[in-house]
């Protein structure tokens, strides 16, 4: 039913006007003002809509979820006759607090049956990228770690660094990070001189190495640093900051941090489950 709610005019309507008005707390939680969202889900009246939020908190209590993180009371100047103001009741309502307050509404608003696809949808899509397993967090930094390389790679060339440098710059990164050249890392890792150290590294070690890289370009460009000399200390001085700021705050060092599986191995396993699921009947 979800899916078909999804093509009508109705839903992409709400839909949109559910998006103007959603807001973003520090945390990267969206949430809705009561007040902004009774109207777009067919409730003019304050009251009736206040009476279906209460039937979502009675839903959370039912569930022993504490409704007091999902439905916080707040006010909101309203205005009155001749310019006049007062203090009426509002509520910050979380995702979950929304999803439960369109399906306590009323079925035949088509406002709350629109309503209650857009938050079953965004419910199903918050669940998957809470649910995004730890490969596919994985091949996203090592993605993340190619596209910094890359990015670095062309601030050191513009800043005068010479293609056939570009080793000795990317090995000054080795040398204040891990503290030892780029191939005594490799050896002390167990790998081969033409291994690629990125493809066995965990999220710590991308991290670390996609930071540096990231924090030098930036640096290069707006301190206008030239010459191949400065650029290359300034990358290797930059490392040994970032090492400075895991040592300090206990972390393991890079060199010592353990080999995971091959990225070639995990690029397959997801491949695969995604073949799987793509078979799969929905439900």
């Amino acid at each position: 039913m979800a899916h078909d709610l999804e093509k009508t005019p109705q839903y992409r309507q709400t839909m949109k006007h559910l998006e103007d008005v959603k807001k973003t707390n520090n945390d990267g939680q969206d949430y809705w003002l009561a007040r902004e969202i009774n109207i777009i889900l067919g409730y003019p009246k304050w009251r009736e809509f206040e009476a279906v939020i209460e039937r979502a908190r009675a839903s959370f209590e039912s569930n022993k979820i504490n409704p007091s993180h999902q439905i916080v009371p707040t006010h909101k100047l309203m205005g009155v006759g001749k310019g006049g103001k007062y203090r009426g009741k509002d509520y910050f309502l979380s995702r979950p607090a929304c999803y439960l307050i369109a399906m306590n509404g009323h079925p035949s608003k088509p406002e709350i049956a629109a309503a209650q696809a857009y938050f079953a949808v965004q419910t199903r899509l918050r669940e998957a990228e809470e649910r995004k397993s730890d490969d596919e967090k994985r091949l996203e930094l090592r993605e993340k770690v190619t596209k910094s390389f890359k990015a670095v790679s062309g601030v050191a060339k513009n800043a005068g660094v010479r293609n056939q440098m570009q080793a000795i710059f990317h090995d000054a990164r080795y040398l204040g990070l891990y503290n030892m050249r780029s191939q005594d890392v490799k050896i002390k890792k167990g790998l081969g001189p033409k291994d690629n150290l990125f493809d066995r590294a965990g999220p710590l070690e991308l991290s670390a190495n996609e930071f540096q890289m990231n924090l030098a370009a930036d640096v290069i460009q707006k301190e206008n640093i030239h010459g191949e000399t400065n650029v290359i200390q300034k990358n290797r001085s930059l490392a040994a900051d970032v090492r400075k700021v895991m040592e300090n705050g206990g972390a393991t060092m890079p060199e010592n941090l353990s080999l995971e599986e091959p990225i070639k191995d995990v690029k397959k396993r997801i491949k695969q489950q995604q073949k799987a699921l793509s078979k799969s009947p929905n439900v």
